[in-house]
């Protein structure tokens, strides 16, 4: 569909691309990676024919119609998110509005005779070209895709420059898609979507049936929608056949072989050194000494991979242990403009609890992290830290708050304890930040670099709760598994704020979903709770309104397959929390055991003899008791969900 030809671009003298040839065909579905600032977005402007290149040409086929969705720069046309959105059937939509205008005039009295029946004649060519096209369908689809974007119903009519910069890309997002272009060029489309929206919006390119270029860092959402990685780099472009995690599999392989060669190519060159050396000085051998000279001036050299980021690895700084309970939010409710956003919210995070907090945009998640952090004050309720708590939170308006005169070296040093002065320039290129990099000027940098620079500054301050609004926003796929490991080996507490699936994956076992004002708590993995949520959404779109009428037996058998899958679901549940039960069974069991062991200690007088043992006997005898304590209520809990596991299976009986 579209060709690039031997196409090479340059800004001055940084090379953007060098020679790059590609062809892009009508069913590819393509992953554009490559690290911030290589040329990715440039690319697709190239593509749009924004930006001519400095050589080369781009082929274009005759029927290539392509949609843009840029990160930024929005450019709406209608005042509302209804007009906006069904502006991609601006055609079908004039052919409506003649339609209209003849049928006023039919009813207009003074038109009579021939003219009338000349009207007659437009209005039947007109309504059947309307109904060709299935003219019907556009309040229908645009309705359907801006639900899916997350808008209600009470949305529509509302003026687009009344929603935040978040929401009118999935007004612009909804638009293109309504467009069904031939060829979806998308620049980070998840960025400001929520899960339900993300999970949407792949079941809707699943069935869609042109070409597909996604910039993306959200590793889980390349996975299943991409088929071929182009990755970019150094000006060129290299081809990968399969999703992201097979390009991660394979550029590994690739950089072992290219390891090979330059060893091996590094091992003949100083052969041939040897060789040159040893006979420059023979008359008889000068010929081939001259012949090894030339030899080693037209060899192609071999360069070892760039794969130095994938080593950097950094701790964040913990402080002394907190007390079991780090947090506990007591009916805590919050008005906006006299409007509920959330109310009687209750929920706790115990000592090492890794804990995510989820919903839809504008449930209140951002909202509820600052007022937790203190920088907000709840309309009603109470916001308790625990013993010995120490807290940092960050979000993304932190990284619009750095000193821009400051260099990224003189900022962290600004916030660095004597004792880690030394270690700052390792903690910058843990973040990527490496070499003059440091020098740079904080003005200068993009928005996912500010960003990086806040999470680095968060190292130097000792913590045991972190509490983290969208960390991976704007932070490439390196960078956040360079985080994710960080966060693996922090000993305190989180809270995290995100809709990134991979970097939550393995990472919390707890989520709190903010829903319609109230908080669900989803006990285990992250994985288990994307299931849930996935059932959740297919179940929705596949229900069926009957209207009162007795259902059909498609109909029926649909509802006793989808009671099946509830069953199915549930049975699942009920394993996996008779399971934990047992294993909290277990370790009660243990620990109660030691207990009364220490109790039996600590009634021996002889024991207050020796102070430094009798001082540590109380203390283990302390933390015994409060980990039972934690035990006692981890149990009642899952014991409660698990009696209403029973109740729902009963239900479905």
């Amino acid at each position: 569909m579209i060709r690039l030809n031997n196409v090479s671009l340059a800004f001055g003298s940084r090379t953007i691309f060098d020679n790059v040839s590609l062809h892009i065909r009508r069913n590819d579905r393509i992953g554009l990676i490559g690290p911030n600032g290589t040329g990715k977005s440039t690319l697709f402007k190239l593509i749009c024919r924004l930006t001519e290149p400095g050589e080369g040409d781009l082929v274009f086929a005759k029927d290539a119609s392509i949609g843009y969705l840029p990160q930024e720069g929005f450019v709406f046309k209608k005042k509302t998110i209804f007009a906006e959105a069904s502006s991609a059937f601006d055609d079908i939509l004039s052919l409506k509005n003649q339609i209209e205008n003849i049928h006023l005039k039919l009813e207009d009295p003074s038109i009579q005779g021939e003219d009338h029946q000349l009207l007659l004649d437009q209005y039947a060519h007109l309504q059947h070209r309307f109904e060709v096209v299935n003219g019907a369908k556009v309040d229908k689809e645009t309705g359907k895709v801006l639900k899916g974007m997350g808008f209600k119903e009470s949305d529509f009519e509302k003026n687009i420059d009344t929603f935040s910069g978040g929401w009118q890309m999935r007004v612009a997002l909804s638009r293109l898609l309504l467009q069904d272009p031939n060829l979806l060029l998308l620049d980070e489309p998840t960025n400001h979507l929520d899960i339900d929206s993300i999970l949407w919006l792949e079941d809707y390119l699943k069935e869609y049936k042109g070409g597909l270029i996604i910039i993306s860092h959200d590793r889980t959402f390349l996975d299943r929608n991409i088929t071929k990685v182009w990755e970019l780099e150094k000006g060129k472009i290299y081809e990968y056949y399969g999703n992201y995690s097979f390009y991660e599999t394979e550029k590994e392989k690739r950089a072992e072989m290219q390891t090979a060669r330059y060893v091996n190519q590094q091992k003949k060159i100083k052969e041939v050194e040897r060789f040159i050396e040893r006979f420059r000085a023979k008359n008889t051998k000068a010929s081939q000494v001259q012949s090894r000279i030339h030899m080693l001036e037209k060899m192609e050299k071999e360069e070892l991979p760039e794969n130095t980021t994938e080593q950097v690895k950094f701790k964040f700084r913990t402080s002394k242990q907190s007390g079991v309970t780090v947090l506990d939010v007591k009916d805590v409710s919050h008005k906006y403009d006299g409007r509920l956003i959330f109310h009687d919210i209750c929920l706790s995070i115990e000592r090492g609890e890794r804990v995510a907090l989820v919903g839809q945009n504008g449930s209140g998640k951002s909202t509820l992290s600052r007022i937790i952090a203190g920088l907000e004050q709840p309309h009603s309720g109470a916001i308790k830290m625990g013993h010995n708590v120490l807290f940092d939170y960050f979000a993304q308006e932190h990284a619009e708050k750095l000193n821009s005169g400051n260099t990224l070296l003189q900022e962290v040093e600004s916030v660095a304890p004597f004792s880690m002065i030394p270690q700052v320039r390792h903690i910058l290129g843990a973040f990527l930040f490496s070499g003059d990099d440091v020098f740079k000027t904080v003005s200068v940098l993009s928005g996912g670099e500010k960003s990086r620079l806040s999470l680095a500054k968060m190292l130097l301050k000792p913590t045991n709760f972190l509490i983290l609004d969208e960390p991976t926003n704007h932070i490439d796929i390196t960078t956040k598994k360079i985080l994710k490991n960080a966060l693996l080996e922090y000993s305190g507490s989180l809270l995290i704020v995100s809709h990134d699936r991979a970097f939550l994956d393995g990472l919390v076992s707890k989520v709190y979903e903010l829903r319609n004002g109230n908080i669900h708590v989803h006990l285990g993995s992250f994985g288990d709770f994307l299931e849930k949520k996935v059932a959740a959404l297919h179940s929705d779109t596949s229900e069926v309104k009957t209207n009162g009428s007795s259902p059909s037996k498609q109909e029926a058998g649909s509802s006793q397959k989808q009671q099946y899958l509830q069953k199915k679901e549930l049975n699942a549940r009920k394993r996996k929390l008779t399971k934990e039960i047992e294993n909290i069974e277990e370790k009660i069991a243990l620990l109660e055991t030691q207990q009364k062991e220490l109790d039996s200690i600590l009634l021996d007088p002889t024991l207050y003899s020796n102070k430094e043992k009798s001082v540590e006997i109380s203390k283990q005898h302390k933390t015994i008791t409060q980990e039972l304590t934690t035990l006692y209520n981890n149990w009642e809990t899952v014991h409660t969900e698990l009696e209403s596991v029973n109740d729902n299976q009963f239900d479905l009986v």
